[in-house]
């Protein structure tokens, strides 16, 4: 336990060499702000408030303004712009209609539609709308969530490779000790050749595993810059992430089913769907409308020669079209059933997914646990060989192998933290609960 303290001491060492660094909170802040992903779907959530807008606009009257300029000597197209400019007797029509001069008019009209009915185009369009914008909404929730798992893996990556580049530089130093003592044993004709070489081979191979330490260290930064967005180097300190971990799969198996957001979704689209039958079914009701109008017409633009008002109502009744209300029915009907199934579906695969989660944290606690057993092992055995080498009892063969199983040890301890945390931090996103 003393070793495993001192390993733990060491760990924070690492960190406070980087007290200026962000800590895990502070990063994720800056990635929630940075990510490209959650700023584009923020978009679309509010293009589906905008949607939504658009949709409960149809209730409201359609106002229209228009100004039309005409000049014909065509017969018809004359004397109507003659009538609606109020300038017409029995003489036009009986001696100039027939071959009448150039006429010049100009209408000006406002429209005004107001639907009444209209085969629930509009409600069940409004009722859509809103349903498609709380899609949105979980939808990016849903992205936040991937976003904080996504930096929860770069961000203790990045913390795992630093101190694995610590750990591996320490057994460099150890087993460069070791070499320079077997070398002064070779001179002095206490060691054959054959052990210097192994010495010699072994912190060969520790100069290469500092320089794979020191590539993790390069692509695990570049990771989590991308993640939270900046270029500039950014150091990290080790901190924990308070997931907390109840062992009890029936409650995260019910907060998986409750909150996750992806189902909810699709749940949220099961409902478009729905209204969209039922507006289907609707086509076969009458539509209903009723509209007014005002127009002036007269020779100059904005003239006033003749004016007048309309209104009325119109009520449209599909009888026939080639059985396309019906299919169109058929269809819906056939999507509807569709999502239903691809809905109970996503609910096995997120049993499936928070079961991996569940037992993957309960696997990585007991790994964790037999790590620092391995690692306390692992440097009372090297202390022991330590003190038989130099007593001559033991070949320096014996003690690269502790040095080894030390360093191995040592590394699996860290590796296994970071497995823990982050198979944590996947049963809250298979939860659906990840913040």
């Amino acid at each position: 336990m003393k070793y495993f303290v001192m390993l733990l001491i060491v760990a924070c060492s690492f960190g406070s060499a980087y007290a200026k660094g962000l800590d895990f909170d502070q990063a994720k802040i800056l990635a929630l702000k940075n990510s490209q992903m959650i700023k584009a779907y923020t978009r679309e959530l509010e293009a589906s408030r905008y949607r939504y807008d658009q949709a409960r606009g149809g209730y409201l009257p359609k106002v229209f303004l228009s100004e039309t300029g005409l000049r014909t000597n065509e017969p018809g197209s004359a004397a109507f712009a003659k009538i609606a400019q109020g300038k017409f007797d029995m003489p036009y029509f009986m001696t100039e209609m027939a071959d009448p001069d150039h006429v010049t008019n100009y209408e000006t009209k406002i429209e005004v539609l107001q639907p009444v009915y209209m085969k629930g185009k509009i409600y069940f369009g409004i009722k859509q709308a809103k349903e498609m914008e709380n899609a949105s909404q979980y939808t990016l929730e849903r992205v936040k969530q991937q976003v904080v798992l996504s930096l929860t893996q770069a961000f203790y990556g990045k913390t795992l490779a630093d101190t694995a580049l610590a750990v591996t530089r320490k057994s460099y130093a150890r087993t460069k000790e070791y070499y320079q003592t077997s070398k002064r044993f070779y001179e002095n004709g206490m060691l054959v050749k054959s052990d210097l070489l192994v010495a010699q081979s072994h912190l060969l191979m520790n100069e290469g595993a500092i320089r794979e330490a020191e590539r993790q260290v390069e692509i695990t930064r570049g990771q989590l810059q991308r993640i939270l967005g900046i270029k500039a180097e950014t150091e990290r300190t080790w901190s924990i992430a308070d997931y907390g971990f109840l062992e009890d799969l029936a409650y995260y198996l019910d907060l998986g089913l409750q909150k996750r957001q992806d189902l909810k979704t699709m749940e949220n689209y099961l409902l478009v769907n729905e209204y969209e039958l039922k507006k289907a079914k609707s086509r076969l009701f009458p539509e209903v409308s009723v509209f007014a109008s005002y127009a002036q017409n007269g020779e100059d633009l904005f003239g006033d020669d003749g004016d007048g008002y309309a209104v009325g109502a119109q009520v449209r009744l599909n009888l026939f079209n080639g059985f396309s209300d019906f299919n169109h029915i058929r269809e819906q009907k056939s999507r509807y059933l569709s999502l239903q199934n691809k809905i109970a579906d996503k609910k096995l695969e997120i049993e499936v997914e928070v079961k991996d989660g569940f037992y993957s944290v309960l696997a990585s606690q007991k790994k964790m646990q037999a790590a620092k057993k391995r690692v306390e092992a692992a440097g009372e055995a090297l202390k022991i060989t330590q003190n038989r080498f130099k007593a001559g009892i033991l070949k320096v063969t014996d003690l690269l192998d502790r040095e080894v199983e030390e360093k191995e040890a040592e590394l699996g301890l860290y590796k296994s933290q970071y497995d823990l945390i982050v198979s944590n931090a996947k049963l809250l996103f298979a939860a659906g609960v990840l913040e």
